[in-house]
Order: structure tokens, then C-alpha cells, then sequence
């Protein structure tokens, strides 16, 4: 069986250095930031003494899922492509393939990013779970809650391309606005919606999440919140972009014969 078209532009531009690897090392430095800043200060007698280790891993994972979701964002938005990697128009509107076999390669595309940009970060995780320790079930919890994520804001992002693409500043900012107003006030006010609250419960001894609806344990809930959201996203690229394939095949519209290799 041969590999899905658009994931396997992903899993080759992954290979190639571009734009999308350099500003990921940006992104990469900002997170050893916040390992330096949370980094424990006083002796370890001290912090025996204080009977609970430092926050450095908390903090970490944190700023990984932020990163990551900012990332995915910017890439569903296509402010930068991976090295011979096309557009998600350009799929639908330049091939034959169908519909929901570009949409399956697209978002296993995302995860297969994320994967690696995970991949990228994991040196600097290990170092935090080093020092703070903790549990790896709890840790293994809090990245695939990161990925699940950043699934769900790469196609956010593409969306908000898809309907306002043309409009560059106006849609720069609304990829911004977007992950402000969600991931800070939302997760604020739906607690089992937020990555943050989920690390701090899970990880350390910060914020504390109120207990989830059903009695379904935090990470399934926001597992299982993500991706209910990503399904009704990728329903809502399926229509945007079966309507812009019926208009290039439309009266006049002149379907493109052009299969991209």
C-alpha cells in the first residue's frame, strides 16, 4: 500500500532543513529558558527540607505544549511549509486524490510533526524529570496531551488559511488572537480544558483542576475534548474544501487538470 501523499511530503520535508526547523530551534531556546529560570537554585538539603521538589519539569512541559500549539498554529496557517511540502488548497484543488484521504494524510502529517518536535524537546524534559522527578505514566499523560493539542490548533489554523488566507495581516493576527484568547482565558474557566492546569495536577503541586464532569479521570477528558474538537474541524475543512473543488469545476471555473508529484 503506498504511503498516504501528503504525510509523506511531511515525513521527506522532515528531513530537509527550512523555515519551519529554524524557527522550531527559536521555540526550542525559549524552552531552555524556562528550564534556566525554573531551574532549582537552593542546595538539595534545602529542598529536602521544604519536603517537595522544585516545579522545573512542570514548567517545562508547559512551555512545550505552548510552544507546540503556537507552532502547529503558524503551520496550519501556512506561515511556513516544511521543504517541498504543499498547501492544503493545493491538494484539494490541484489532484484527484479524494477528500478524506488528503484530510487523514494532513492531520497524521501534524502528529508526525509533533512527534518530532517532541523529539527535539525530549533533551530538555529529561534534564526537568531528572531534577524534580516523578512519574512516567503521569509525564507519558501530559505529552500526548501536548500532541492531541497541537492537532487540534494546526487545524484551527487551517481553517482560519482556508477563509481568510488572502487577507495576510488580518489573518496573522486572528492565528495570534486565537491562541491567546483560548489557551489562557479557556483554560482558565473550563479547568479540564486547559494543558496547564492538566500538567500542574498531574506533574507537580500547583494548580489544582476541579474534579472532571462524569467522573472521567482529567487526561481522558481533555483527550477526549481535543479530539472531539479536531474531528468537527476537519468536518469543517472537508466542506470548506469540497466547496472550493466544486467552484474550480463549476461553470467557468475550469477544473485543474494538474497533479502535483
Amino acid at each position: 500500500m503506498r504511503i498516504n501523499p501528503p504525510l509523506a511530503e511531511v515525513l521527506v520535508g522532515l528531513t530537509r532543513q527550512g523555515r519551519a526547523q529554524l524557527d522550531y530551534l527559536a521555540l526550542l531556546v525559549v524552552q531552555a529558558v524556562v528550564l534556566f529560570l525554573w531551574w532549582p537554585k537552593n542546595g538539595v538539603a534545602q529542598m529536602l527540607e521544604s519536603q517537595h521538589g522544585p516545579d522545573t519539569l512542570v514548567a517545562v512541559v508547559i512551555a512545550v505544549g505552548a510552544t507546540t500549539a503556537y507552532h502547529a498554529l503558524r503551520a496550519g496557517a501556512e506561515e511556513f511549509v516544511l521543504p517541498g511540502q504543499h498547501g492544503l488548497r493545493d491538494w484539494a484543488l490541484a489532484t484527484p486524490l479524494r477528500m478524506g484521504r488528503i484530510l487523514r494524510g494532513y492531520a497524521l502529517g501534524q502528529i508526525a510533526q509533533s512527534l518530532h518536535w517532541l523529539v527535539l524537546s525530549s533533551p530538555l524534559v529529561l534534564v526537568a524529570f531528572t531534577v524534580s522527578g516523578g512519574e512516567w505514566p503521569a509525564l507519558a499523560w501530559c505529552i500526548a496531551a501536548a500532541l492531541v493539542q497541537a492537532l487540534f490548533y494546526r487545524l484551527s489554523g487551517a481553517v482560519t488559511h482556508l477563509l481568510i488566507g488572502q487577507h495576510r495581516a488580518e489573518c496573522h493576527f486572528i492565528v495570534r488572537t486565537i491562541l491567546v484568547v483560548v489557551y489562557l482565558p479557556v483554560g482558565w474557566l473550563v479547568p479540564f480544558a486547559s494543558h496547564v492546569a492538566l500538567t500542574s495536577r498531574a506533574l507537580g503541586e500547583g494548580v489544582q483542576t476541579q474534579p472532571s464532569f462524569a467522573g472521567v479521570p482529567d487526561p481522558w477528558a481533555f483527550v477526549a475534548l481535543y479530539t472531539g474538537l479536531s474531528v468537527i474541524l476537519l468536518f469543517v475543512l472537508l466542506l470548506l474544501l469540497m466547496r472550493g473543488r466544486r467552484g474550480m469545476a463549476g461553470p467557468g471555473g475550469g477544473a485543474s487538470e494538474a497533479v502535483m508529484s
